[in-house]
């Protein structure tokens, strides 16, 4: 892509971008988090039939020291499910059945303008569904497997872990339960926890996350498991008030409501609110979910919310599928004025009043000068609509009939857990390693926390530090 790019420049960028103080304990976490990135994707291209393909995703932060217009994130390009044979039908399916790549559904705009994409990508998309081509998560987890299941790799599914096995102070293995059965499995090289987040345990999610949590967008099996097991064999749990949240729609998924993350909120004539009725933050920024997670520092509970998405009749003429449901109760709230709108949701109706006069004065000449949407690189390039101008993400709120939707704060997935050092090594709280034990991915403490510092702010840690427990583990 003509990109020219090194390790120092990726490790400026990093330490530009993630919070203060952090460099004193994070700095060989990332060092060795930026040299392992290369050589786990070729490590995975070699060893499964995943393609990672580049795209035009800018940095988040593209303008601060080490940042890049584009040349840091990769997909995983699409590949059939029948090569999986018999475990095709394990693989879960996506939450929209859109089978697009990454590149193709962000480096177009797909969002605010799919009818014009839909007839340019029709006979491609009736070609992958011909041939059972997947994509994005699927085409990643598909390939992952394949490679898994080719080199030997023995998988037991409906299989849940309960204990680590600790003799003389190493982990030789764990307590698991199958089909009903309790085994002892013994691990020569070590166990790595690879079991997720937390968000999905309510004990723990009240005592680090206390507040209401709604539309939690990541699999009901993230329960902290391998928090708890880790923290009961002497580990040391760090970072544990960090977590990836976002604005999420609601979705019917497995049976459950949860929630899908969102893109209709950075559009033009749309703006996110308090009860107050005033917009608190840039809503196209990456990091969205910290404001939404600042806390009362006297109850810890979360000082914007709730918070309401306002739309108004120019919204929705131009992107009628992004509207929310109306099938979803309390989800959708309409009104002629926003006073009323106002009255309907418990927001402070002068506030919201003032906010949209202010927001629509800010949209007619393209600058934001409360919270600078639409200025970074960014916001420009990712999402919003370039149809629209003189800022693509920037519209009037003006015309009724006026649109609330409630904006929950949803976790995608928590990141704290057991510290590790640079070689994903489970540490106690003296910082020695407890032989035998790693943590890879949202179970461990995330040496970059909330603040994600790039699309696929999980995904790249997971992969990358996988890479690393298991070279380590081997050796």
């Amino acid at each position: 892509m003509g990109v020219t790019d090194s390790k120092e420049a990726a490790l400026d960028y990093i330490r530009a971008v993630s919070p203060d103080g952090w460099h004193n304990t994070e700095e060989p976490l990332w060092t060795a988090f930026v040299n392992a990135v290369p050589e786990m994707l070729k490590f995975v291209e070699a060893s499964s039939p995943i393609i990672f393909t580049p795209n035009r995703d800018p940095d988040p932060y593209a303008e601060i020291e080490g940042g890049l217009p584009f040349g840091r994130n990769v997909s995983a390009a699409p590949l059939r499910s029948a090569i999986l044979g018999q475990w095709r039908d394990k693989i879960r399916k996506p939450s929209v059945s859109i089978d697009l790549n990454y590149e193709e559904v962000f480096d177009n705009h797909f969002l605010s303008n799919p009818k014009k994409w839909a007839l340019r990508y029709g006979l491609l998309l009736a070609w992958r569904k011909f041939r059972g081509l997947k994509t994005k998560g699927n085409a990643l987890v598909i390939g992952l497997l394949k490679g898994c299941l080719d080199h030997g790799v023995e998988i037991w599914p409906e299989t849940s872990a309960k204990e680590l096995t600790i003799v003389d102070g190493k982990v030789t293995g764990l307590k698991i339960e199958r089909r009903g059965e309790s085994i002892d499995i013994t691990a020569s090289g070590g166990v790595i926890l690879a079991s997720g987040g937390f968000e999905w345990n309510p004990e723990m999610m009240a005592e680090y996350f206390p507040g209401p949590v709604e539309w939690t967008a990541s699999p009901p099996t993230n329960t902290g498991d391998g928090q708890r097991m880790a923290e009961a064999a002497g580990a040391h749990l760090d970072r544990m008030d960090q977590a990836l949240i976002m604005g999420t729609s609601p979705v019917m998924y497995e049976g459950l409501r949860q929630g899908l993350p969102a893109g209709d909120y950075f559009l033009p004539h749309s703006m996110i609110v308090n009860a107050k009725g005033k917009r608190f933050i840039n809503e196209k920024q990456m990091n969205i979910g910290l404001a939404f997670d600042e806390r009362d520092p006297d109850t810890g509970h979360p000082l914007n919310l709730p918070a309401w998405r306002i739309y108004d009749a120019q919204y929705a003429a131009k992107y009628p599928h992004l509207m929310p449901n109306k099938s979803v109760p309390d989800n959708r709230f309409q009104a002629a004025t926003l006073e009323d709108l106002a009255a309907q949701i418990s927001v402070d109706a002068e506030g919201l009043v003032e906010t949209a006069a202010r927001f629509s004065e800010f949209a007619r000449v393209g600058v934001d000068e409360d919270f600078g949407r639409g200025a970074a690189l960014w916001d420009r390039a990712r999402g919003g609509d370039p149809r629209h101008k003189p800022n693509p993400t920037l519209g009037t709120i003006e015309k009724p009939p006026f649109t609330a939707m409630p904006f929950k704060a949803s976790f995608l997935g928590t990141k704290g857990g057991p510290r590790t050092n640079e070689n994903a090594q489970v540490l106690r709280p003296d910082g020695t390693p407890i032989d035998g034990l790693y943590a890879a991915g949202n179970v461990m403490a995330n040496c970059f926390g909330s603040k994600g510092v790039g699309a696929g702010t999980t995904l790249g840690p997971c992969l990358t530090w996988g890479f690393v427990a298991g070279r380590h583990a081997v050796r």
